[in-house]
């Protein structure tokens, strides 16, 4: 069987890549109370307060193009104009169907997706197979574009029939994280709309801006309303072709107003002219403790936030002395993680694991090998202390010696710096960091300075290589952790030779042929206990060796307003999970919450196969590829 039957009507209840964390941690946006945009857009579009949900944190400048094979791509193309044949859910380990009703495991080496009977185009033409494969192959073709990259892992994308795409992983040594997230998770666009842009060129593709609302055709229950260099505005489908499914989505607008800086588009969130933040709000919990404000995060309590992937604390390796294992394991112990969390970060992140493993997720704590942990950083959650008398014992055994300076030196004499640490100028819980991290630095004799460029000299020193100490991200949360850390922070193949900018990752250019054998082992197998083996056996590597030392939990930036909007998931009514409005899994949320006064109910089907709904746990795929045959 492909899985969850199609749904029954359900009473009108309804549903919910290298991703710029920079955009998590600085954008944002600001809402009026008007039921007019303000005075200064280019135009006056009436839209009712009480039907439109209002964001803050998607979106800088002034919109593009909702185009997916676009360079650059308007917020909220990918939560609610374009579906994916199945939403994910990091917080549940769950897949959502969605243009898909269920899948089917052929073999070890082919799952089959049943595309809905009832799917169609925001045109009325059906969507079907043929627009599937017609996405993967014209992505291909591109080379960008939705799922970009997929032919590394997918061998094939085939329509069997019209309602019937079928996906093979690509032998002989499979990657199953990449398949499947590429097989289920891929947006789809219509196959008619482009075929007929391609016939002008694959220009013709990249520069299709898709911005009449009039033209655009869709899969989702939104398609473009309004949009001027200040404001966009996405309009509910109401004939959209889940209504009979999933029911429709609440707000009939979801409105996004462009703003100078992060703290007006804080302002109107607190104010309540803004429902759904995704912005970084210093002292978030000032405004219901102190304030009273009716806004909260998923937690009431720290951290507040659930994680939006690790937080490293990169060292050069193009700086010999740099490179060395024990400097590294003496710098992890200077780093002052509790006190740089509660002063610059305000609690919103415990400190990080140093397995790679992000331990706030229930479901990632299998993976960890808490008695290798406990056992090399000796404390009782297996977690770096920070202690500057063990950092300076272990560089003086080691024979770095301090020079008349109060630098050391190493054993062949090269004196520790100077050096740089570095995040971009104006994000300033982490430049914060940096001054703590490169206090204590000086304080076990190593010659380190703080510098915070423009973001665009941060990123292109980080992409290239060129430069001493950063403070940067990892691949996030996803069913692929924590494999999808330990590849960005350790493939060499992700990246390309020091000096030539590349963004997939690895930005240290650690170099370790033991660390890739494991990489490629782990997502081959699909027996649990020996990927759990081979995950150990990685995580010991990277707390040996430390190409990037763990710092923190980078958060994902999901906070609400119930003045207009209630019934948000939260800790204790964890319905999905708290998705930032950029984020391109958070069209759920849209169905769960209700206006103020009336009462919310969280629809039937978003509950997992077990329970009656149609939530699919990636363990059970897994557990299907497993019994399978071999052909």
């Amino acid at each position: 069987m492909y899985g969850p039957k199609p749904l029954k009507n359900l009473g009108g209840e309804g549903m919910k890549g290298l991703k710029s964390k920079f955009l998590v941690i600085l954008i944002s946006s600001f809402v009026l109370l008007s039921l007019l945009l303000p005075v200064n857009s280019t135009a006056q579009v009436a839209i009712p307060r009480d039907e439109t949900v209002y964001c803050i944190g998607g979106i800088w400048g002034p919109p593009t193009t909702w185009n997916p094979y676009a360079a650059n791509v308007t917020w909220g193309t990918d939560p609610f104009l374009f579906m994916p044949l199945f939403y994910y859910s990091n917080a549940k380990d769950v897949w959502l169907p969605a243009i898909g009703e269920g899948y089917k495991v052929i073999n070890k080496t082919t799952i089959q997706v049943k595309i809905r009977p009832q799917a169609k185009w925001s045109d009325g033409k059906p969507i079907t197979a043929h627009d599937v494969a017609y996405t993967f192959e014209l992505t291909k073709k591109i080379g960008t574009g939705p799922g970009a990259g997929w032919d590394a892992y997918v061998a094939s994308v085939r329509a069997v029939d019209a309602k019937t795409v079928e996906f093979k992983v690509k032998t002989p040594n499979p990657n199953y994280f990449s398949f499947l997230g590429y097989a289920l998770g891929t947006r789809v666009v219509p196959k008619h709309v482009y075929e007929e842009l391609e016939k002008k060129g694959t220009g013709a593709v990249r520069e299709f801006a898709n911005d009449d609302p009039a033209k655009q055709v869709v899969s989702g229950p939104y398609k473009l309303f309004f949009a001027d260099p200040n404001t966009v505005i996405y309009g509910r489908i109401d004939d959209w072709w889940g209504k009979d499914i999933f029911g429709l989505p609440k707000p009939k607008y979801i409105t996004h107003i462009v703003y100078k800086d992060n703290p007006s588009a804080n302002l109107a969130f607190e104010k309540g002219d803004a429902d759904w933040a995704s912005t970084f709000i210093p002292a978030v919990y000032e405004l219901w403790e102190k304030k009273g404000l009716p806004v909260r995060t998923w937690f009431k309590s720290k951290p507040y936030y659930m994680p939006d992937g690790v937080v490293f604390l990169y060292i050069s390796y193009f700086k010999k002395e740099l490179a060395d294992p024990t400097l590294r394991k003496a710098i992890a112990y200077a780093v002052p993680y509790v006190d740089m969390l509660e002063k610059a970060y305000f609690g919103y992140s415990p400190q990080a694991h140093p397995s790679y493993v992000i331990d706030v997720f229930e479901i990632y704590k299998q993976w960890i090998d808490y008695g290798y942990s406990k056992y090399l950083w000796g404390t009782k959650d297996g977690k770096v202390p920070t202690d500057l008398k063990k950092a300076n014992n272990i560089l003086d055994k080691a024979g770095y010696k301090k020079g008349p300076d109060g630098i050391r030196r190493t054993p062949d004499g090269k004196r520790l710096g100077p050096y740089t640490i570095e995040v971009p100028y104006g994000w300033t819980d982490w430049m914060m960091m940096c001054e703590m991290i490169a206090e204590n630095l000086r304080k076990i004799g190593i010659d380190i300075k703080t510098e915070f460029p423009d973001f665009t000299v941060w990123a292109e020193r980080m992409t290239t290589g060129r430069f001493d100490f950063i403070i940067s991200w990892d691949a996030g949360p996803g069913y692929d952790h924590p494999w999808n850390t330990y590849r960005f922070v350790t493939d060499i193949r992700l990246t390309l030779p020091f000096g030539q900018s590349s963004w997939s990752g690895n930005w240290t250019r650690y170099d370790n042929p033991e660390a890739i054998k494991l990489l490629d082992e782990i997502p081959a197998t699909l027996d649990v206990a020996r990927r759990k083996a081979l995950i150990s056996k990685l995580q010991r590597i990277v707390q040996r060796d430390l190409p990037g030392i763990p710092l923190f939990y980078g958060a994902h930036w999901y906070a609400y307003s119930e003045v207009k909007w209630v019934g948000w998931p939260r800790e204790e009514n964890a319905w999905w999970y708290p998705a930032a409005n950029w984020s391109a899994n958070s069209l759920p949320v849209l169905f769960g919450i209700a206006k103020k006064g009336e009462t919310p109910k969280v629809p039937a089907w978003l509950t997992t196969v077990d329970k009656g709904g149609v939530l699919i746990p990636t363990s059970l795929i897994w557990n299907d590829l497993m019994k399978a045959t071999t052909k």
